[in-house]
């Protein structure tokens, strides 16, 4: 999962032997690189002097359950698994974590090249994950329905990131 949300576009090489399947990225519901990614998220935002764990996981499990209703309310097949959407937007909080590493690194002076880099991270973010359920649950026809609430949670994180 981290390699499809570094590399969005990638996956959609059908002839490539290194072609991933979004369907079974979707299938596998695990939480511990989502887990890992938040811990790293308020671990990054500790060294530049701000205790934000509550509002990442705050955030994070509004979120979830958020976009899972969202989902299901415009399924076209079977109920998507709340388990599922945590996965995918939890991985892709990755370039959210590459955002905080450059803060730290940056010591925070970054002024309209931060601000810049924010709205990237927001649409890189978005862009993943919303590619990733569209394709794994059968949405393509609902993916600008799906990616507008999914940049809104990722506007979140990237609020608490830069500010």
């Amino acid at each position: 999962k981290t390699r499809a949300v570094l590399l969005p576009f990638s996956r959609f090489h059908k002839n490539n032997q290194s072609s991933i399947n979004a369907k079974e990225i979707v299938a596998d519901a695990d939480l511990a690189g989502p887990l890992c990614f938040g811990l790293l998220l308020g671990g990054e935002l500790l060294l530049t002097g701000k205790l934000q764990f509550g509002y990442i996981y705050g955030f994070g499990v509004f979120g979830v359950f958020a976009i899972t209703l969202i989902l299901n309310l415009m399924s076209p097949q079977e109920p998507v698994n709340v388990w599922t959407v945590a996965s995918v937007l939890g991985y892709a909080l990755l370039p959210v974590n590459v955002l905080a590493a450059i803060k730290v690194a940056s010591l925070g002076y970054l002024e309209t090249f931060g601000r810049l880099l924010a709205l990237g991270t927001i649409l890189w973010c978005t862009i993943a994950s919303t590619r990733l359920l569209e394709q794994g649950c059968g949405m393509r026809d609902q993916r600008y329905l799906i990616g507008y609430p999914i940049a809104l949670v990722y506007s979140a994180f990237v609020m608490i990131t830069i500010f």
